[in-house]
């Protein structure tokens, strides 16, 4: 014990000599290091002139930095290597720089914003929009907000669709058929009340307005008497009659909007008077005007939580009448659409609770969209679409030139004054004609390649879009139209 007592203070005096030593060394190293002089950031200088031109120096000098605690120096070192070799990945890294697609963003922030822009560009560019960082279709964005998908069809289903449809439950129109009788679809039978009919039987059991076929979608409810043929036919007319509403309003339903389609110009004109189950339909009688109406009065419809529907009808059985149709439901498609966008809340309380005294007034000046667009919008749907599936001889235009000549025909383009007042009815011959004319102020908005109406035109469409100075904009596109009236009378060859 003594001897280690000894031996420990005979070695102590060196080995605390030796440590101090050490001390001393790694201060004077220290002190090389950061600055001999005691000023890290003039030494920081000198060094950053002397390693200019040189990524290995400036690495030695960021280095150094580190070391010195200079950390906005080492930041800017890195800055300056990048500036001689833009492709050093642990310069980038080092400042936190973020790679994509072979290209540096300063942050995560930056590349997100990068990544938005490029697909509000990509959306834009096909007619698109983007939702929740994807591009869709705007047509699809109501159901999107729903929380709805899209089946193996394609058809948007709710929460409860897709359960029943996992239950082995078979949908037929908007009947739910239950997994025992699902056969009967596949032998191509369909379920009337509760009897499963040949098409040929329900054709009939459908033909009358309380028994009416139902088809729907996404965007349409339709209502028809006509054989399942037609009817199916005209589901496809009011997929066309959309996409050209969607163009000219700028905005969609959030709801799948009502048409009812009648077989017969009786049938059509019976269902107007309220004398096939419905004890009121119109209000303002502009049925007897046009093939198609709006049925302002249709309180029943209201009651089931719908908007109200237009109408037409469509003779398949009548070459004359059959022809028109397909006009005459996209126009009503064209009322159904407007309508969903522009309702008359005032107006529909008082009609639902019996106070019809001035409804039909009430009902149109309660719009914030004009009638001569309104209705405008539905004749374009109707007779002045641009048909881009004709074959390359075809003129696609044919619709729009044939819907010209009957204005012709009927003395020629009223003064745009009138047309933009709009009034018509049962007791104005010309009421046919001013639609007529509505839609093509409606299609030199949209197709006339006239700049400035083109520009007013979108305005309205913004406005309707957020329900904000409709009707200011509405009153500047109607000016805009004035002022071209030259234009437009070329465009038209009128």
């Amino acid at each position: 014990m003594h001897a280690q007592l000894l031996s420990f203070l005979l070695v102590a005096p060196f080995l605390l000599s030796q440590a101090v030593g050490e001390t001393r060394t790694a201060e004077r190293v220290s002190a090389t290091i950061q600055d001999p002089a005691g000023d890290p950031k003039a030494e920081y200088e000198k060094r950053k002139a002397e390693a200019q031109g040189s990524v290995e120096k400036l690495w030695k000098l960021y280095d150094w930095c580190e070391v010195s605690g200079l950390k906005s120096e080492s930041r800017s070192t890195l800055r300056a290597i990048l500036k001689i070799d833009t492709d050093d990945k642990k310069a980038h890294e080092l400042l936190g720089h973020v790679s994509f697609e072979g290209k540096w963003y300063d942050n995560q922030k930056k590349l997100d914003e990068f990544k938005k822009k490029q697909l509000e560009e990509q959306a834009k560019a096909s007619g698109k929009v983007v939702y929740k960082g994807a591009i869709v279709d705007p047509a699809d964005v109501p159901f999107l907000e729903k929380g709805m998908t899209k089946d193996a069809a394609g058809k948007w289903v709710d929460t409860e669709t897709q359960k029943k449809i996992a239950e082995g439950w078979v949908r037929q129109d908007l009947n739910w058929i239950p997994p025992a009788e699902a056969e009967n679809i596949a032998k191509g039978l369909w379920k009337c009340g509760d009897k499963w009919l040949s098409v040929e039987e329900a054709d009939k059991y459908h033909s009358e307005v309380a028994r009416w076929w139902t088809l729907a979608n996404e965007r349409f409810i339709l209502y028809s008497t006509c054989p399942r043929k037609t009817t199916e036919a005209a589901m496809e007319q009011c997929e066309h009659a959309y996409r050209d509403l969607m163009r000219t309003y700028g905005k969609t339903p959030t709801v799948a909007v009502p048409v009812v389609l009648l077989k017969s110009r009786e049938q059509y004109s019976s269902f107007a008077r309220g004398e096939a189950g419905y004890d009121a339909v119109e209000a303002s009688g502009l049925s007897s005007v046009h093939g198609a109406f709006m049925a302002d009065a249709l309180v029943q419809f209201l009651s089931t939580g719908q908007t109200l529907p237009g109408v037409a009808y469509w003779d398949a059985s009548n070459d004359k009448e059959g022809g028109y149709g397909p006009m005459y439901l996209r126009h009503a498609a064209g009322q159904s659409f407007g309508e969903a966008i522009d309702q008359s809340p005032k107006s529909l309380v008082k009609l639902a609770k019996g106070d019809t005294a001035g409804y039909a007034d009430g009902f149109w000046k309660e719009k914030q969209i004009p009638m001569w667009f309104r209705f405008g919008a539905a004749a374009y749907a109707e007779r002045y679409v641009v048909n881009t599936t004709v074959a390359a001889k075809g003129n696609p235009n044919e619709l729009r030139e044939w819907s010209v000549t009957n204005i012709t025909n009927k003395g020629g383009l009223d003064p745009i004054d009138r047309i933009l007042a709009f009034e018509i009815g049962v007791g104005n011959d010309n009421s046919g004609k001013l639609i007529n004319e509505s839609g093509l102020l409606v299609a030199f908005a949209l197709d006339g390649k006239c700049v400035d109406v083109q520009t007013k035109l979108g305005a309205l469409k913004d406005a309707i879009k957020n329900n904000k100075d409709i009707p200011k904009a509405a009153q500047a596109l109607a000016d805009e139209i004035k002022k071209n009236e030259a234009k437009l009378r070329i465009w038209a060859n009128l």
